[in-house]
Order: structure tokens, then sequence, then C-alpha cells
């Protein structure tokens, strides 16, 4: 009887070892910041946009969003998970411009003021297109999260040209001095897609 129920114990922990390998969230399922996606010996999938990986080549979810699987060069498998705050910001700074439309009748009533209130008004934006183009969104790269923006950011390439201009080598750099959780990405992808969008800017 023993022996029997050694192997039967056997059977079973090799059953639940093999349960725990493999997808556990698909694409387009929501997944919370923390939870498992994949399961795996070895990296079959890499991790994308907002994914981190562990020791154990475990992709897990650093925000809340949907999952997303990319094919993308030489037949990598990538895990990103999309932010759904995107959809709340845009939604948010959609009324933003009806203030100012329900200010003009007050100025109407002075208009000696008018010229001198907009010239400031005018000035402003143009700072803020200065410092638009002082630095991009890099998050546009696939696979670059805020994570990955500032670690770029801090060494020094806020934009695309920036970006396009520095070589591989450099960047492997500073994806090692980020950590182990970096070190594993391939940068090249991300310099010619740097290129394309500085071109469309």
């Amino acid at each position: 009887m023993a022996h029997k129920k050694g192997v039967g114990s056997s059977k079973n922990g090799r059953e639940s070892e093999s349960k725990r390998l493999g997808v556990k969230i698909y694409g387009g399922q929501f997944a919370k910041a923390g939870n498992i996606l994949v399961r795996q010996r070895g990296t079959q999938h890499y991790p994308g946009e907002n994914v981190g990986m562990g020791k154990d080549h475990t992709l897990f979810s650093l925000i809340d969003g949907t999952v997303v699987f990319k094919r993308k060069r030489k037949d990598r498998s990538f895990v990103s998970v999309e932010p759904l705050a995107e959809v709340e910001t845009a939604v948010a700074e959609a009324p933003a411009p009806k203030a100012p439309k329900a200010e003009k009748p007050k100025t109407e009533a002075k208009p000696a003021t008018e010229t001198k209130d907009e010239a400031p008004k005018a000035e402003a934006p143009k700072a803020q297109a200065k410092n638009a183009v002082e630095k991009d969104d890099l998050k546009k790269l696939d696979g670059v999260g805020p994570k990955l923006e500032e670690v770029f950011n801090t060494a020094g390439i806020a934009t695309f040209e920036n970006f396009a201009a520095t070589s591989v080598e450099k960047l492997h750099e500073i994806l090692e001095e980020a950590g182990s959780r970096y070190a594993s990405k391939d940068p090249a992808p991300w310099i010619e897609q740097a290129k394309e969008l500085a071109k469309e800017k």
C-alpha cells in the first residue's frame, strides 16, 4: 500500500508541475498589476511594454491593462500590457478647450485690453511647443514602458533623434546598468523605429 501511495503522489507532482507552465492570461484579456502572464522555462516569450521578467523567466504585468501578444523580428513573441488609463486621459483632456469659450464674452466688453491679454496667451503655446520638441514620448517604441523611458532620459536620450543616433552597444550598456530585467532586451529594432518616428515629426 505504501508503494502505491508513493507512485500516486509522484504522478500528481508531475502533473501539477506541468500545469504551472504556459500562458496564464491570453491576448485581449484583462490583467492586474502583479498578475502572472506566462510561466516558462527559457525565453519562449519576451517581455514587452509594461511587462516584467522574473529570475525564472516568468512574465508578469506591471500595470492594469489588456494583454497583447506580438510577433516581431526573428519570429520572437513579445508580451505587452496596454494601459486602460489612456482612455481616461483622452476623455479628461477633451473638455479643456471649452473653458476659454466661456471667457470670451467677458473680454468683449473691453476691446482695448483684448490685444494685451492675447499676447501672453500666444507666447504660452510657443513655450509649450519648445518643451515638446526637447522631449519625445519614447513609449511609442515597442517594448518601452514608463520605467525604461526614465532610464533612457537619465542617460541623456530624450528624443527620437538622440535615440536613433545612439549605437546598439551604448544602448546595451544602458540596459545592463538598469538591471537584469532589461539586460535581455534587444535595442536594435528601437533604433529603426526611432528613425521612422523622427521623420514623421
